[in-house]
Order: structure tokens, then C-alpha cells, then sequence
């Protein structure tokens, strides 16, 4: 969507330097060259991880903050979506095992972008919801359940109960560079890179020999002898309640008279491992895609558009792809049409520079993290207040 109008003139003066042969910019780079990408991770102390972007004066911040979830909440929440219309998210069915529950195999990525009013020189808001909605859908596809570029596996704290749920904020302040997309992308890619998720284990509560957490005269029984207090306020003897049901119901349908003996099950808790700066890198980190958008000119193309280069170019392919060439997502978008020949080649292009992308922000963010440990180590090393990155 065009966010930047120009006069016919300018259009035309514009798109006479691009289409000249050779090719001319106006401010000198060839028709495949990135600006440098100003990148700075961890600005947030409150979040697990986070990172801001300038890509010639598109500015985007990015937050990423773990929190706990159940997966009955999770199926609530879908719940309420089904009878509210809501199919922007479509994850009930990617997140079920065939019997109706949730999927106890992986947790949750949840993406929201917010676009500052002031992005645009326009006072018709409908310009933001538009470009809000195109790219929340965009973002939102290429983490879903079914095409996470992470393994959602490894944010399940206890299977069939709880997990970690990453919701990653998105927000532009501005828009004065052009090519918004890529610099989105690119501040959750260094976002996501740096997140720390909090290291937990398990805690587990032996059962007590006997099915009853207290004995006829009221007494405390079993595992629970010495326990002061009150058993529901410390919310032990609701769930001995749940497995006396549970060992009744298999004792049942065993026919055996099992469901009467008492049972030695463990019930599981989860209890915070390390401080959040201390927990754990994200498994396939590396490989969270990055978004190329490749401009269609008639004849050749063109990439990291400023505002004005991408107010005249009628047309443009984003691409999301990651550093092992994997396409995540391939989004057309403009008011002319694109022979199916051209969107392969650009499709080309943009896999082929993503894969350098990514290679070349890994590299600046994994020197920035070593300068850290150094510094905290109480080794010398130059302070790193953001990266050029020139692609």
C-alpha cells in the first residue's frame, strides 16, 4: 500500500533515474543495495527480549515477554474467538491431538503490531488500520502453530498443563525511510534472537499413602501428617480429590476394584529456575525469517526502497525467508499485475538476500552479546550502542 504520494512529475522524474541505463538513485546505491540497518538489542530491562531498528529513518521498536499459560486457557480463549467471528488466528485446529484437547506438545507465539498516527502525513486513519491489518496478518501466518520457525516444543513447562506463551509487540514511530516490512521483520528477528526465556523445573508432590488427606476424627493423615494449616487453602487437598476420582474411574473401567486402592500418583508444579536473564537462548533462533520486499521495475528490481522509490513503483513481492532458504511467506502486493516468471525471479532474489541478512545480523548480535558478557566478566570492551549493517 502506498503510504507517500508524489506528483506525475515526480513519478516520472523518479522512475526515469531507475529505469536509465545505468540506473540511478538519488542517493547512489545500486538497485540490489541496503542502507545501513542501525540495529540496538536489549533496550528493554522488563522484557525477555527486545530491539529497535532504523532503517534510513523507519524506525520500529520490538518487545518479547514470556508469560505462563494453561492450555485449557488457551481452548477457552479459542472458544470465545469461534463465537465472536474472530479468524484472524486460526490455531484451534493446529493446536489439537485429535481428541478435542489442546496439544500438550508446544507453546505459543503471539505477535501485535501498532503503527504511531504520526507515521503517516494524512489525516484519514483508515490508511493506518490498513497498513496495521496487512501487516499483523503477514506477521502473525509466518509464527502461527503450523509454520513457527522455532520449535514450539521447547516453551512446554508441563505437558497436558502449562507452557510459555511469547507475545511479541511490534511498534513503528516512523515510517520517513519507506520499506516497512523489512524493518519489521528485522526487529524481530534481533529481538527474538536476544530473548532469554526463564529456566524452570518441575516440583513434584509425592501423594499420601491413603486416598483421604484427613482420617475420620479430623486428624491429617498419610504424606500430610505433619502439615499445618488448612489443606484446600494450600490447594493439596482438592487435587488428592481429583486423583481419588481419577484412580475410581480407571479402577471402574478395569473392573478390577482398583479404583478403591489408594493411589501413589505425583502431582506437578513448576518453579522458576534462574533470574530472567539467566534462562535460555530460543532453539533454531537463527532461523527466524527475515522479510525482503523486492520492487518490480519493467525491466530489473529494486530493493530497500525509500518512501519516494516505493510511491512511484506500482508493484512489489515481499518475501519471508530464512538464513537455510526455506520460504515462509510470499505476499504480492501492488496495483499492476506480475507475470508468474517475474514473482519467481524475484522470489529468487529475495530468498538469496534474506539468507544475507540474516548471516550479517547474527554476526553483529552475537559480537554485541559477547561485548556484554565481556563488560559483566570485568574485561575491557568498547560499549556497542547499535550496528550498521551493510547488506
Amino acid at each position: 500500500m502506498p503510504t507517500h504520494a508524489l506528483s506525475r512529475a515526480q513519478s516520472d522524474f523518479f522512475l526515469s533515474g531507475l529505469t536509465a541505463d545505468p540506473a540511478q538513485r538519488h542517493d547512489g546505491r545500486s538497485l540490489l543495495a541496503f542502507r545501513p540497518l542501525h540495529v540496538e538489542s536489549d533496550i528493554a530491562a522488563q522484557a525477555n527480549g527486545s530491539a529497535t531498528v532504523n532503517l534510513g529513518g523507519t524506525h520500529v521498536v520490538c518487545g518479547v515477554k514470556a508469560e505462563v499459560r494453561s492450555f485449557a486457557d488457551d481452548l477457552e480463549d479459542q472458544e470465545a474467538d469461534d463465537l465472536a467471528g474472530d479468524d484472524d488466528y486460526d490455531d484451534l485446529d493446529a493446536d489439537q491431538d485429535g481428541d478435542g484437547t489442546p496439544s500438550t506438545g508446544r507453546g505459543k507465539v503471539k505477535c501485535s503490531i501498532e503503527c504511531s498516527q504520526s507515521i503517516l502525513h494524512t489525516f484519514d486513519a483508515r490508511h493506518i488500520d490498513t497498513l496495521t491489518a496487512s501487516l499483523t496478518s503477514t506477521v502473525s501466518s509466518v509464527f502461527s502453530a503450523r509454520s513457527s520457525p522455532i520449535p514450539l516444543s521447547q516453551l512446554v513447562i508441563i505437558p497436558r498443563a502449562k507452557h510459555w506463551t511469547l507475545y511479541v509487540d511490534i511498534l513503528v514511530t516512523s515510517l520517513s525511510g519507506g520499506n516497512l516490512f523489512d524493518a519489521v521483520f528485522a526487529a524481530i528477528f534481533a529481538a527474538l534472537y536476544g530473548t532469554r526465556v526463564p529456566t524452570t523445573r518441575g516440583v513434584a508432590f509425592e501423594a499420601p499413602s491413603t486416598v483421604s488427606a484427613t482420617g475420620d476424627d479430623g486428624s491429617t493423615r498419610g504424606a500430610f501428617e505433619n502439615v499445618k494449616g488448612d489443606l484446600d487453602q494450600m490447594g493439596i487437598k482438592g487435587l488428592l480429590r481429583s486423583n481419588k476420582e481419577a484412580a475410581q474411574a480407571r479402577g471402574a473401567a478395569a473392573g478390577d476394584g482398583a479404583g478403591t486402592k489408594a493411589a501413589s500418583n505425583k502431582i506437578v508444579d513448576f518453579e522458576l529456575e534462574n533470574q530472567q536473564d539467566e534462562g535460555f537462548r530460543l532453539e533454531a533462533r537463527e532461523n527466524v525469517p527475515l522479510c525482503i520486499t523486492v520492487n518490480v521495475l519493467p525491466k530489473t528490481y529494486l530493493l530497500d526502497a525509500t518512501i519516494d522509490e516505493e510511491a512511484c513503483i506500482p508493484s512489489r513481492v515481499h518475501v519471508i525467508a530464512s538464513r537455510t532458504g526455506r520460504i515462509h511467506a510470499v505476499k504480492v502486493q501492488g496495483s499492476q499485475e506480475i507475470a508468474s516468471g517475474r514473482i519467481n525471479e524475484a522470489i529468487r532474489i529475495g530468498t538469496t538476500q534474506a539468507s544475507r541478512l540474516a548471516d550479517a545480523l547474527r554476526a553483529q548480535l552475537d559480537a554485541e552479546a559477547g561485548d556484554d558478557e565481556d563488560q559483566e566478566e570485568g574485561e575491557e570492551g568498547e560499549e556497542v550502542d547499535g550496528m550498521a549493517l551493510d547488506v
